[in-house]
């Protein structure tokens, strides 16, 4: 196993991930296309595709893999957005609430 080739890896996907923008949106033949776009990126640091190849078993399928997770990701911030929202609204409420009882003592 390769410190340097997993430590590639897992960069170099990460911030491509991030520079497709989110939602991120990719198909089959643009994992497989990125997939080849990393070992070619590796090839110019001098991390060979071998070495790649030994620490990931099918590297399309990890770069898939790290989508859904950024997916997953943004699907669950869009959800927590939702609830800060409500409860900042309930928080508001309440203050005003107290604000009407405190004018009324």
């Amino acid at each position: 196993m390769s410190d340097r080739a997993l430590e590639f890896v897992e960069t170099w996907v990460s911030e491509k991930i991030e520079d497709m923008g989110h939602p991120v949106e990719a198909d089959d033949a643009k994992i497989k296309a990125l997939a080849a776009e990393c070992i070619q990126a590796a090839l110019v640091e001098g991390i060979p595709a071998s070495e790649i190849q030994d620490d990931f078993d099918d590297l399309a399928e990890f770069i898939a893999g790290e989508i859904e997770e950024a997916q997953d990701r943004e699907a669950h911030r869009d959800d927590d957005d939702d609830l800060s929202l409500i409860e900042d609204d309930d928080a508001r409420l309440v203050d005003d609430d107290e604000e009407e009882a405190a004018k009324d003592k």
